[in-house]
């Protein structure tokens, strides 16, 4: 499981060092995929695998937003190798996707990891934008009345 915040820079050529600690689980391949927010998702070939079947490929083509969920998934994705060095080259349009200028996050959320361009992640988790107990009340499904 990934969890904890590194902070880390992407150089001229697109590339980026994966912390150490998240790295460990990696392996020599991994998939990097334009997540739902803005920001890059870091999945194993298991989690992409298994990202795929649940969210994807069991989708209809009977509807059109399922359609256009599989083109922004699958087409949006690149298995991408780790170097010697521990780095991934990140294409220019994911780049710009998650609005990484220098500065990195890398975010460890369970089965995947998040990239984020710092200044995108530091509004994201802004103390002052959010309530953590109404995010926890509304993903358990627990409205104001219980």
């Amino acid at each position: 499981m990934f969890t904890g915040n590194y902070f880390n820079t992407i150089d001229a050529k697109g590339r980026v060092f994966i912390p150490t600690k998240l790295r460990f689980s990696l392996g020599e391949r991994v998939w990097l995929v334009k997540g739902v927010d803005a920001c890059l998702y870091i999945l194993t070939e298991g989690a992409w695998r298994e990202f795929t079947a649940e969210y994807i490929t069991k989708l209809t083509l009977k509807d059109a937003k399922a359609r256009k969920l599989q083109r922004f998934f699958l087409g949006n994705s690149r298995e991408v190798e780790i170097d010697k060095q521990g780095r991934v080259n990140l294409p220019q349009d994911h780049i710009e996707y998650a609005a990484i200028e220098k500065d990195v996050v890398f975010v460890g959320c369970g089965e995947r990891i998040e990239l984020w361009g710092a200044e995108s992640f530091g509004k994201e988790m802004d103390p002052k934008a959010f309530d953590p107990d109404e995010l926890m009340r509304g993903a358990a499904g627990i409205t104001d009345e219980e």
